[in-house]
């Protein structure tokens, strides 16, 4: 995947900036626009303040994901069908 993919991807997302050639490395914020070189990124910091950054200092934040078993196992037989009862 080429870096005006990855940042294409990131719109809207929230990055962390994680490359050291940056002054703020270490903080995070949501990417609002990609500019159209396809490379620089919009971003609007935790602290407030907007920055252009590379695609290449900065990385996307993932939620961890919990796969636990759900609570209820059977919803019943009219809501595991497809089609629902129309009365």
């Amino acid at each position: 995947m080429n870096e005006e993919q990855q940042a294409k991807i990131l719109l809207n997302n929230e990055v962390k900036v994680t490359d050291h050639r940056s002054q703020f490395v270490g903080q995070t914020g949501i990417v609002k626009q990609v500019m159209h070189d396809g490379r620089t990124l919009d971003v609007k910091l935790s602290n407030g303040k907007f920055v252009f950054l590379d695609v290449t200092l900065v990385s996307e934040i993932q939620e961890p994901m919990s796969w636990q078993r759900p609570v209820c196992d059977n919803l019943g037989p009219i809501a595991n069908h497809l089609v629902k009862d129309t009365i």
